[in-house]
């Protein structure tokens, strides 16, 4: 278990507090690791402009896994894997959309497209400096849609998916109670993993994979050591192999200190 070679990591709810930022003690474990060779990705639901200030906090010119596993990106936030959803699939799901109370977010590669200027939209877009924004849709001529997100209350997102599993060949998870992400069928954050794993020639039972909620479950279960954090998921922390305090006690560098004994 110690021939770590990887450490892949969600961000909101698992590397970072409940400030969204990485606290020190967090920075100094994950400064020491890159520094003694082993890689460092990021494995988020966001886009790279709102996950490119913490790699550069950290100094890691590494990949990144973003948008839930559909996207790839290198360091400067050039893409270099992309898996979108059909377009056929994206436009029906652009029309049932209407038919529930639902914000609708896209990601067309790193392009930010919203339905309207909503108030998540608002706060994430200040918070992040998100610049590369498109409001409505009615301007878009191009419909590679690498994500999907439909924003609303719980129980309304909840039969949202249903009826998009019951008439769709496409990937769901839920990364917040208000969030619903819609992604190529097969697609995930494992997946991507493994494809950054195949490329590196790096071996999954050289893997450590720390996660919160349920888009972290296929990346859990691809790594040979998967870690849910206290604060995570109860299904997620059932496939987990080990569970890390939350992200508010510094949990994911308590937990890599004491299996590297730093």
């Amino acid at each position: 278990m110690h021939d770590i070679k990887l450490i892949a990591t969600d961000l909101d709810g698992t590397l970072l507090n409940n400030d969204s930022e990485i606290s020190d003690y967090n920075r100094d474990v994950l400064k020491h690791c890159i520094n003694n060779g082993i890689e460092l990705i990021f494995a988020s639901g966001r886009p790279f402009d709102g996950l490119k200030r913490y790699s550069k906090y950290l100094d890691n010119n590494n990949y990144s896994i973003v948008c839930n596993g559909s996207v790839i990106t290198d360091s400067e936030g050039n893409i270099v894997y992309n898996e979108v959803i059909k377009e056929k699939d994206v436009f029906y799901l652009m029309d049932i959309a209407k038919s529930y109370d639902v914000y609708l977010h896209v990601y067309n590669g790193n392009q930010y497209i919203v339905s309207e200027e909503d108030i998540y939209f608002k706060n994430y877009a200040q918070k992040e400096n998100i610049t590369d924004v498109v409001i409505g849709f009615d301007s878009i001529d191009n419909y590679n849609f690498s994500k999907m997100l439909f924003i609303g209350e719980n129980d309304v997102l909840s039969n949202l998916e249903t009826y998009i599993r019951d008439n769709l060949d496409v990937h769901t998870s839920f990364s917040h109670p208000n969030f619903l992400e819609v992604l190529a069928s097969g697609i995930n954050k494992g997946s991507a993993l493994k494809w950054l794993c195949d490329k590196k020639g790096i071996d999954r039972k050289n893997v450590i994979a720390f996660g919160d909620n349920y888009n972290d479950i296929e990346m859990i279960e691809f790594a040979g050591v998967g870690v849910a954090m206290e604060n995570g998921e109860d299904i997620l922390k059932q496939r987990a192999d080990y569970i890390a305090l939350t992200n508010e006690d510094d949990g994911l560098g308590k937990f890599l200190k004491g299996l590297f004994n730093l």
